[in-house]
């Protein structure tokens, strides 16, 4: 039996459910419950994706009863509140990666530096006893956030900025219009979520002229034409569309599931480091998971 988990910020839903779709050899996806996985579940419903609840203290006997041969994957969205705190992002990810390694074969991050926050994962978790990986370039190095990731990284990112004449633009996933109230407020843009008024002042202070809307190839957050247009209206901001693009999601997923399954993870993908930097952050009883539905 092969036990892979995917850990993930809110903000990749739809490329995580795009990976599961494509991934032709699972045989069961478990979903660890917390209140992050609302989203998640309702499309893969839609997808026509098999799954099944389990809290995670639960997740270890369950993967340790299922068939030998079996590829199990285990899903861990994580809150995109985490972005407001980004000591609390590093710690609850370290945190969650710990615990699920406890009954994993390899951990995948759908991750990136988010602030040079999870710049030093590779020197942090190598006394984990599972392999964990996140999300590359073709250059092998971490990907910058959701933005850079579909983009094809942060060459591709820049030479995109520098493609529409020194506009002040701000770039828009899927997932980013639909949650960009609940974004700003992490991001400290504004107190109040619904305080739109506050949003279109902090916007047009920073001079924005354009939204740039990412054409990510997916189709699981709907109406994202409409969101791009009703976000475009409300900032009086001109629209922008890019191609996105999916190899580096597709390509450092797979190729660390194939050398999972194949039992042949190489040491440039392994996290690598220190066990201090686990015992530094605290005991698994310090700080809670994440709240369980």
């Amino acid at each position: 039996m092969t036990v892979m988990n995917i850990t993930g910020c809110r903000m990749f839903e739809d490329e995580i459910i795009d990976i599961l779709c494509r991934d032709s050899r699972i045989d069961d996806i478990i979903i660890i419950e917390n209140e992050e996985c609302t989203g998640m579940v309702q499309k893969m419903e839609k997808a026509g994706l098999s799954y099944r609840f389990l809290p995670l203290d639960e997740v270890s006997d369950e993967c340790g009863s299922a068939s030998s041969d079996s590829y199990v994957i285990t899903i861990n969205i994580m809150g995109l509140s985490l972005h407001g705190d980004p000591k609390c992002l590093r710690e609850q990810v370290y945190m969650n990666v710990k615990k699920i390694s406890d009954f994993s074969d390899g951990i995948f991050l759908f991750y990136g530096l988010c602030g040079n926050v999870l710049k030093r994962i590779d020197k942090d978790l190598e006394q984990l006893p599972c392999p964990v990986s996140i999300l590359r370039d073709s250059d092998g190095r971490i990907v910058d956030d959701c933005i850079g990731a579909v983009v094809g990284g942060r060459k591709s990112f820049l030479k995109m900025i520098a493609g529409f004449n020194r506009k002040s633009t701000i770039v828009m996933t899927p997932m980013w219009v639909q949650n960009w109230q609940e974004m700003f407020q992490h991001s400290g843009f504004i107190e109040n979520r619904e305080d739109v008024e506050m949003a279109k002042f902090v916007l047009d202070s920073m001079g924005y002229e354009a939204v740039i809307k990412i054409d990510t190839g997916l189709q699981y957050t709907e109406d994202y034409d409409k969101k791009i247009e009703d976000f475009a209206k409300i900032f009086q901001l001109n629209i922008l569309e890019i191609e996105g693009k999916q190899d580096i999601i597709n390509d450092s997923f797979f190729g660390f599931r194939d050398r999972i399954l194949a039992g042949k993870i190489m040491s440039s993908v392994v996290v690598s480091g220190s066990r201090d930097v686990l015992n530094e952050i605290g005991s698994e009883s310090e700080k809670p998971m994440l709240r369980t539905v």
